[in-house]
Order: structure tokens, then C-alpha cells, then sequence
């Protein structure tokens, strides 16, 4: 497997939802088969055109991806209350970090294509939700430079950061997706902060099972700083 390494500190940009086209035709996408082509940014998120989507990873260009956390409150057997966190695990056959475990939707923003379209249509197509509008909950814009022994390229994302709270999601995994995990939100926290080794877990098709630190996605602090904050724990 490939080691993801950071070149650099993480960026957080604190947004508000009228920074977002979130109008009644523009946050539904009527057709999903749209070009590859990105909006390429310069390092101060300043738009620059569009370009093919393997001419930006190719070429390290700054470009915009959407994120959402899918979290659910349970009552654990003993009564209390438990905050858990869904992952997905990429599939095998995916080009960039085949079987690790990352956000529960991760996915980029074409170009013409507002952050709140791309979060939409990445939950349906990656999990199966049908989500709208007052679904999610705009947390912030996450800037990572990522660099992936796998490529000499580096994958430069802004990233919007999405919440959606759902007590019992019915999953329906795409093609991307080999599984979905739940982890507690504050074990997710400590394998962040603590450098902890392993971390507990519940899988969809697997059960119980103890996921290694390494076999985690990296986006840095990104959990830590803008979703658990909003947590009920």
C-alpha cells in the first residue's frame, strides 16, 4: 500500500452557507453525466479557468472537492448515548488508495458545478442517500497539499466540509465503495491526536474488527477541528 505523506499544515477557512449557490434549481443535478473538467484555483482559492481532470492531477493543480461526514447517535446496551462516524472502503480497484478507509463521501467539484450540487451527488452515488438541501450542514473549506508515494504528484484539494446527521442511514453502496464502517467519533478523534495504532470498528457485511491507523485516508485534522466540534458526545 502507498504512505500518504503532508507536505504541509493543513488550511481551515470558516464559511457561511451564502457563500454557496444553494438555489432551489442548482442544488439538485438533473443529469450526473457531466464532464471531467475541474475548476483550477491558484494557492489563494482564487479560480483560474477549468482544465481535464487527469490534466490537473497530472500536473498538481489546485482544485475544489467536497467532503461529508455521515454521523449517527445510538443507544449502546447500556443506555447511554454513543456518537458513531461512518467510513468507506474504497474499492479495490481504485487508482489512488485502493482498499483504505476514508470519509464517509469524498468526491470533486466539476467545473459549473457549485460544492452543494458535487456533496448531493457524491452521497447518491457513493452511499445510495438521497439527500437535499437541509440535509447537510456547511462546516468550513479545508486547503491540503497531498502527496502520495504511489505518484510523483501531488493532489492539491480545497475541500468543503459537509455534516449530515442521520440516525439509521440505509446504505446502498456504489461502485467505488467495498464496505462501510462505523467507528466511535471519540476513537476517531484519538487515533487523530494520540497517534494511537488501532481503532475499533463495526463493518455493514464484516461485524466487529480493529482497523490499523495506517490503512486510514489522511486528511489532517480535518475531523478533529470541524466536525466533532458540532458533535453531541
Amino acid at each position: 500500500k502507498s504512505k500518504m505523506l503532508y507536505i504541509q499544515e493543513p488550511v481551515f477557512f470558516a464559511v457561511s452557507r451564502e457563500m454557496i449557490d444553494e438555489s432551489e434549481n442548482n442544488y439538485r443535478i438533473k443529469e450526473c453525466n457531466m464532464p471531467e473538467n475541474l475548476t483550477v484555483y491558484n494557492s489563494f482559492f482564487t479560480p483560474l479557468g477549468s482544465k481535464d481532470r487527469a490534466f490537473v492531477h497530472k500536473n498538481g493543480l489546485w482544485h475544489a472537492v467536497a467532503h461529508c461526514w455521515v454521523v449517527s447517535q445510538l443507544t449502546a446496551a447500556s443506555g447511554e448515548k454513543e456518537t458513531w462516524v461512518w467510513l468507506q472502503q474504497r474499492a479495490h480497484n481504485k487508482d489512488n488508495a485502493p482498499d483504505y478507509y476514508d470519509i464517509s463521501v469524498g468526491g470533486h467539484i466539476r467545473a459549473g458545478e457549485s460544492p452543494l450540487q458535487a456533496v448531493l451527488r457524491e452521497t447518491e452515488e457513493e452511499l445510495g442517500l438521497l439527500l437535499h438541501l437541509e440535509d447537510v450542514e456547511l462546516l468550513g473549506v479545508t486547503k491540503e497539499n497531498c502527496v502520495s508515494s504511489a505518484s510523483p504528484f501531488p493532489d492539491r484539494e480545497f475541500g468543503y466540509v459537509f455534516l449530515h446527521r442521520d440516525a439509521h442511514p440505509l446504505f446502498r453502496p456504489g461502485e467505488e465503495v467495498q464496505d462501510i464502517v462505523r467507528v466511535r467519533a471519540e476513537d476517531l478523534c484519538r487515533k487523530d491526536l494520540q497517534d494511537i495504532k488501532t481503532v475499533p470498528a463495526v463493518s455493514l457485511s464484516r461485524g466487529s474488527l480493529s482497523l490499523r491507523a495506517d490503512q486510514f485516508c489522511i486528511h489532517p485534522n480535518e475531523f478533529v477541528h470541524l466536525v466533532f466540534p458540532k458533535l453531541e458526545v
